[in-house]
């Protein structure tokens, strides 16, 4: 499974701030419209969880209306280490 990091905090809170709702995505809003825990959305947004699934890293993004790319990164530590144990 492809595990992602939050490439830039900052630009994630810019995103939730700027959607394309009337009233700005509170950390609260994000969590319930993506199907997640307020903690992990504000974990993201503190750096106490930098990693999450791609699935959520999609939902975030589609919620947001960015590429993914914009606001989450693959985690290339995680998946180096999933393949150094594949191949061990």
């Amino acid at each position: 499974m492809q595990r992602y990091r939050v490439r830039d905090r900052e630009k994630l809170r810019e995103r939730m701030a700027a959607s394309q709702r009337v009233v700005p995505h509170s950390v609260r809003s994000l969590a319930a419209l993506v199907g997640v825990g307020h903690a992990t959305v504000g974990h993201l947004l503190t750096g106490e969880q930098e990693r999450l699934s791609d699935d959520l890293a999609q939902r975030i993004a589609v919620a947001l209306g960015v590429p993914l790319d914009d606001l989450f990164m693959p985690d290339v530590t995680m998946n180096s280490d999933r393949d150094k144990r594949v191949a061990s």
